[in-house]
């Protein structure tokens, strides 16, 4: 077997042994025990985490992980009280909102990403001669149902251009073909949309991005900064009984975070499964061009970050998000060394 094979097969064996919660190599803290749940619609966003898993950075951190995916159009379950498990979820941070509105606080604690990761673009017709410039005040411009963000994403970027989003005018389809199909046959006339579909369709010349956050410095021009584009969050009430816990998971994913930062295309295309894009390394290799500048350089959460955040979640003027909360009650950065600071996990080799 050569080295390559080795490390593969090495690499899925600790992750079977941090799946079923058995990974060893204890630290002097003990044996930790976390449920890790990641959005089983966004495993894009969540990447670091599942390749973290992979990759045998949870086991190297001494961290015992039992983990699997989470629909999260359902309430995720709630930590049990005492329980010597701590659980911590892996998604958007609309998550953590939500959490809050049902009264059951929750913090994020690391940033897997830092923009938004969609795009605004426009239906393109390949052989259309002399086509006039669209008209977005009337444009029907089409979402995904199930997502929150982007009507947020076209509220801003329409703003961007003096205008104000009508709420008529964002068609919200059940699924990426229903997307595809209107965006063929001319019922939208642009969408908000996020990888792999995003990329697909540029790839196939059926769409013309105008504004692509997740590219870093075109998110920076529209929302001002860095926001909380996914991370993982644990429930406030348990964030003082389980801090190794949560600080080996995040050394953990910071590795993997550091390992996005200088993989090669041979070394991603490996794991083109764990974004649902098994046997198409091609497509996998194309989507992670796009995204590789919106993955959190170290995963450091800060107050600005979270103010940010909550600006474009409170963007639609038909229908602003809560705005009562403080930003202290959204996240904690307590667990996340940063590049340069000591004990980061990369410093350590």
């Amino acid at each position: 077997m050569d080295r390559r094979r080795y490390l593969r097969a090495a690499a899925v064996a600790a992750m079977a042994a941090a799946a079923s919660g058995i990974a060893r190599g204890p630290l002097a803290w003990g044996q930790p025990s976390v449920r890790l749940l990641w959005q089983a619609d966004a495993a894009l966003k969540v990447f670091p985490v599942l390749l973290a898993l992979r990759l045998g950075f949870f086991h190297a951190e001494g961290v015992a992980v039992a983990a699997g995916p989470w629909d999260a159009r359902t309430q995720p379950p709630a930590p049990a009280p005492g329980a010597g498990t701590v659980r911590v979820l892996a998604g958007d941070f609309d998550t953590v909102l939500r959490q809050h509105a049902r009264g059951q606080a929750e913090q994020a604690f690391l940033a897997l990403a830092r923009t938004p990761l969609l795009g605004l673009a426009e239906r393109h017709i390949p052989d259309a001669v002399d086509a006039a410039p669209l008209a977005w005040p009337n444009a029907r411009i089409g979402i995904l149902a199930s997502h929150a963000l982007p009507p947020r994403i076209v509220a801003l970027a329409l703003q961007r251009q003096g205008l104000t989003a009508r709420a008529g005018q964002l068609v919200a389809l059940a699924d990426t073909a229903q997307i595809e199909a209107a965006l063929q046959d001319g019922r939208l006339d642009a969408v908000c949309i996020d990888d792999p579909l995003l990329t697909r369709l540029q790839r196939r010349g059926a769409i013309r991005v105008v504004i692509d956050t997740r590219q870093w410095s075109e998110s920076q021009r529209l929302i001002g900064g860095a926001m909380v584009g996914a991370c993982l969050s644990v429930a406030t009430s348990q964030v003082a009984t389980h801090g190794a816990e949560l600080q080996a998971t995040a050394r953990a994913v910071q590795r993997a975070l550091r390992w996005l930062q200088t993989a090669s295309p041979l070394d991603l295309a490996d794991h083109a499964d764990l974004a649902g894009l098994a046997g198409d390394a091609t497509a996998f290799l194309a989507v992670f061009a796009h995204m590789r500048e919106s993955y959190s350089p170290d995963g450091a959460v800060g107050e600005p970050m979270v103010l940010n955040t909550l600006r474009v979640w409170q963007a639609l003027p038909f229908g602003a998000g809560d705005d009562r909360l403080a930003p202290t009650r959204l996240y904690t950065p307590r667990f996340v060394a940063t590049a340069d600071a000591p004990g980061a996990p990369w410093a350590r080799g």
